[in-house]
């Protein structure tokens, strides 16, 4: 299925790793995104591929609930919850049950405390060198024309000056351009992505909201895939550029269908349909869930000694034997399915 979208952009997504926009309430109403779910696009045009997905996603650990309630003998108990960083009304509605934990908790801990614009400026100045070409043609040198023109044109969008554009490397290019048009401008108009939504909710009621990882570490992790892959991700990412809005919501839909074990195994399909070089993706997937996780977990581990914590970090960090539901039991917390 020629059309799928790179994998590149939905793991920089779905993990969280987003460049926030410059805020501020625009006047009139924020726009309603909606796109197409690809998945039965896929299945259609390889009927075969329904059943290797769905026999892949069985066999993921953890992958039936968003809310996990995390016990553990004399502290009295947290939660974790599995976000998606959109403002999509269908994700920000959240469940009683989820709601209730969130008012009951004494602290709330998120992936990046801070995700301000200040603050990402913040975090991109110290990181000039895996941001920027010091020598050499830079994007020029590797990409062809029509991979630098839509290049250009999105970055344009995004509202980065044409001047630099060809300067930065691919980890940064696929980022930048993973966010849609239309959530860009819901964020815009004052519009909050889910864990933005929770950061808010938990300082309104004077709740400390900690971090289990700063944007300067996320942004490392990506900076550290090989060259060579980063590259390979961009190329995808911007052949399929036009599909952004479909690959948004075909995430979305496994995420409300508490389908996320179909996630990795949809993207394998999809990898394959795109012709994207499976290691160049499985290079990003380890350095965004397989390096990550384990540090979450020991971030968490003090704020959950204490108890009564809402710990909210991208859904995909929870599943797996290397998801966070898995890690904390391995250290000595009992997790179990809420919702």
């Amino acid at each position: 299925m020629r059309s799928v979208r790179a994998a590149g952009y939905v793991l920089a997504l779905w993990c969280g790793l987003v460049a926030p926009t410059s805020g501020g309430a625009a006047s009139g109403e924020p726009p309603v995104c909606q796109g197409r779910d690809m998945l039965p696009e896929l299945v259609a045009s390889d009927p075969a591929a329904e059943a290797r997905i769905e026999a892949a996603a069985a066999k993921v650990e953890n992958a039936g609930a968003m809310l996990w309630r995390i016990s553990r003998q004399g502290v009295k108990p947290s939660y974790l919850f599995g976000t998606i960083h959109l403002s999509d009304a269908r994700v920000t509605a959240l469940p009683p049950s989820v709601e209730g934990a969130l008012r009951s908790a004494k602290r709330v801990a998120l992936e990046v405390a801070d995700l301000s614009p200040k603050a990402f400026a913040a975090a991109l100045g110290k990181l000039q060198q895996q941001i920027v070409f010091k020598d050499g043609d830079g994007l020029v040198g590797v990409l062809d024309a029509d991979e630098l023109s839509t290049a250009r044109s999105a970055l344009t969008r995004v509202g980065f000056p044409a001047e630099a554009q060809s300067r930065l490397r691919p980890w940064f290019v696929t980022l930048m351009l993973a966010v849609t048009d239309c959530e860009r401008a819901r964020m815009q108009a004052g519009k909050e992505p889910l864990d933005l939504q929770i950061g808010q909710h938990a300082r309104s009621r004077g709740v400390p909201v900690l971090g289990l990882e700063t944007l300067e570490s996320q942004l490392l992790v990506m900076a550290g895939v090989p060259e060579a892959d980063q590259l390979s991700v961009l190329k995808a990412t911007l052949k399929t550029h036009a599909r952004t809005a479909d690959a948004v919501e075909t995430m979305l839909q496994r995420y409300l269908r508490r389908e996320m074990g179909k996630v990795l195994p949809m993207q394998a399909e999809m990898i394959r349909a795109q012709g994207l070089d499976p290691a160049a993706m499985e290079s990003f997937r380890h350095a965004l869930l397989t390096v990550r996780n384990p540090r979450m977990r020991d971030a968490a581990l003090p704020i959950l000694a204490k108890g009564e914590a809402f710990i909210a970090v991208g859904a995909l960090h929870l599943i797996g034997d290397n998801g966070l539901v898995a890690l904390l039991r391995q250290s000595g917390y009992e997790l179990a399915p809420v919702e």
